[in-house]
């Protein structure tokens, strides 16, 4: 959806089509879920936050400055939510068990799935916070001035965090022995 598509339909939200708001729940429902679940690693608690996120959105939809991006906004109470879930939560498992199981296997796509899960593991042994500046800058690609927005932060700061989120990242990383492979 485009910029322009999303300001019409919260203009007409606000004018009481709340059919407008389901539309904009359809566009961004997945995207929300997404962020959601790369916060709290479980798919019912992201679908529960994305969720509350959208009845969030909905409840303060008047308070939507239009200088700013819908998607930026919605996604920074996505992300807001999700890491209040996490906050609240307690953890299930102890953040020192890691998969110790090693298969000989030749198969590269195997590695690469193999890989994949053991960052994705030690993504989620990083603070909330620092997950979402991960997760918000390398995976979902969002520039340092659309972070500071969601994050509700200076860029500055962004940048700040970020650097040091990489470096805990990297440790946890030297700790389980993951490298970057070629």
């Amino acid at each position: 959806m485009n910029d322009e598509r999303d300001l019409q339909l919260v203009k007409q939200t606000l004018e009481g089509d709340r059919s407008a708001f389901g539309q904009l729940v359809e566009e961004y429902q997945m995207a929300l879920v997404t962020v959601a679940y790369n916060v709290l690693g479980n798919r019912k608690d992201a679908e529960d936050a994305a969720q509350v996120a959208f009845m969030k959105a909905f409840e303060q939809l008047a308070s939507f400055k239009s200088d700013f991006r819908f998607f930026s906004w919605l996604y920074r109470i996505a992300v807001n939510e999700a890491i209040n879930a996490k906050k609240k939560r307690r953890p299930l498992v102890g953040t020192d068990h890691i998969e110790a199981e090693s298969t000989e296997r030749s198969d590269r796509m195997t590695e690469v799935n193999e890989l994949e899960d053991r960052i994705d593991q030690a993504l989620m042994d990083l603070s909330p916070e620092d997950r979402a500046l991960i997760l918000l800058r390398h995976y979902q690609n969002f520039s340092y001035p659309d972070i500071a927005y969601i994050m509700d932060i200076t860029e500055k700061k962004v940048k700040s965090r970020l650097f040091t989120a990489r470096q805990r990242l990297r440790g946890i990383f030297e700790t389980r022995g993951i490298t970057a492979q070629a």
